[in-house]
């Protein structure tokens, strides 16, 4: 049994989130403890465990390494619905998840490395309403000021900020919208950027893909994807903070997505490109016509407002004039289904990339980077995830090298089959790392086995 196909679970019922205080998060505390504890089941320097020696990120991170820390950060709002407190806990990583790994981490590069936070987060995430109350930044000043060699990067470019005239006003069962986002520059990665072509090394190169044409992202920049992906192309903007790591640690979220089924460590590394726009998140059309932006085809009104809910405007600024349905079943938009057959494509390039792309984007036959995977279920996600996650304190944390075997492992965590999940499916048996087989895994658990099941999304009956 190699240490790759070893997959830790910690099961702690009950254990939320450190408060934060001066010196933020500092152990002992009982995140901080369960975070030892999967490091300990994983088997990282296992022979000086329990000693002040101990340096378990040592198996992953040389001395003068340059790391990436990736935490799931997401939106502070979710069309009307604010996301505070305990929905911003089971929507984004904490900071008491943070600061053991950074601790580690630090202690694993030495005075000669350097360890960067980094993430890309949708482009309406104002950082500072997510990051800021679950105590990143704090974390990452409280490090430096001790003279870490730690930062937080910002991977976008832009964002996106809300004007808005009616925001949420409650009339007749619905929430009416009128407004417009407009679009801000940011100053993005210091080291700039590499386009990655993957070629016939993408998972759009597959017989079984939809054509290049059909292609789409969301409404504002709806053929953006198409010119990325025709010509033989297949490519995507990198930053160069991640081409450049030694190693990653990918600290996702356990929640459930309407696109995918789950967002755990596979679907993370989205945020880790910043033209989110090149991205092909779903194929034009319904079922009908080979599409899965739909479910079945849509009538003149229902398009009408699709579009009005983000009409694009010169400078990249966008309309929204929208009245959305209050507490009504979701319709299915944009691929948010389990009939998406695309969007599982550009996740599974971006970790082709994220493994195999060496620092010039070149790609190479054999993983350039170190990595692993700690997902976080302590305040996990069910039912309309991503943004609209109802909050479970599921107790757990999953750890692995390998994503989707730690994928794998977390979705039965959560009473999911992982098999029915085709981002998770493909990325076994091969498709994405070698050995990559459930039957050649070992699972490690400390503490009482995962009993809930989860709800899935409910344009995921077959999750159900």
């Amino acid at each position: 049994m190699t240490d790759a196909a070893r997959v830790a679970i910690v099961s702690r019922p009950g254990t939320t989130y450190a408060a934060g205080g001066e010196a933020p998060f500092d152990p002992p505390n009982p995140v901080y403890e369960a975070v030892e504890a999967l490091f300990r089941e994983m088997g990282l320097d296992r022979g000086r465990a329990g000693t002040p020696e101990w340096n378990p990120l040592g198996d992953v991170i040389a001395p003068g390494d340059r790391v990436i820390v990736k935490p799931n950060l997401v939106s502070s709002k979710n069309l009307h619905e604010k996301i505070t407190g305990k929905k911003l806990w089971a929507s984004s990583t904490h900071g008491s998840l943070l600061r053991p790994v950074l601790d580690y981490a630090l202690r694993a590069t030495g005075p000669r490395g350097s360890v960067r936070v980094v993430d890309s987060p949708v482009e309406g995430c104002e950082i500072e309403k997510v990051a800021g109350p679950l105590g990143i930044f704090a974390v990452i000043d409280h490090l430096r000021s001790r003279g870490a060699n730690v930062d937080f990067v910002d991977l976008r470019t832009f964002r996106v900020a809300p004007h808005f005239l009616l925001d949420d006003v409650r009339r007749g069962g619905l929430s009416w919208n009128l407004g417009a986002l407009v679009r801000t520059r940011l100053g993005g990665d210091p080291r700039g950027y590499q386009v990655v072509d993957l070629g016939e090394r993408s998972f759009f190169a597959r017989e079984d893909s939809p054509p290049g044409a059909r292609l789409r992202f969301h409404r504002s920049h709806y053929e953006t994807p198409v010119p990325h992906h025709t010509g033989g192309r297949h490519e995507y903007s990198s930053p160069r903070t991640v081409l450049e790591a030694d190693a990653v640690i990918n600290l996702p979220k356990l929640k459930t997505h309407k696109k995918t089924g789950v967002t755990l460590a596979l679907k993370s590394v989205i945020g880790l490109t910043n033209h989110k726009y090149w991205l092909p998140h779903f194929t034009g059309g319904d079922p009908s016509v080979g599409g899965d932006e739909f479910d079945r085809p849509q009538t003149l009104g229902e398009r009408f407002e699709s579009k009005l809910s983000r009409f694009p405007l010169p400078g990249d600024h966008s309309l929204v004039a929208r009245a959305a349905r209050v507490g009504g079943p979701p319709r299915v938009i944009d691929g948010s289904w389990e009939g998406n057959r695309t969007l599982w494509r550009t996740i599974l390039d971006l970790n082709r990339i994220l493994f195999f792309a060496d620092r010039e984007g070149v790609l190479r036959d054999a993983p350039v980077r170190r990595y692993l995977a700690i997902v976080d279920g302590l305040v996990a996600g069910e039912g309309e995830g991503p943004l609209g996650a109802t909050p479970v304190d599921a107790g757990l944390l999953v750890g692995g090298t390998d994503p989707g075997v730690v994928d794998a492992t977390a979705a039965e965590a959560m009473g999911l089959d992982p098999l029915r999940m085709p981002m998770i499916a493909e990325a076994l048996g091969g498709g994405l790392l070698p050995g990559a087989r459930l039957d050649r895994r070992e699972v490690r658990t400390d503490g009482p086995s995962p009993s809930r099941r989860f709800k899935a999304p409910r344009s995921w009956p077959s999750l159900g």
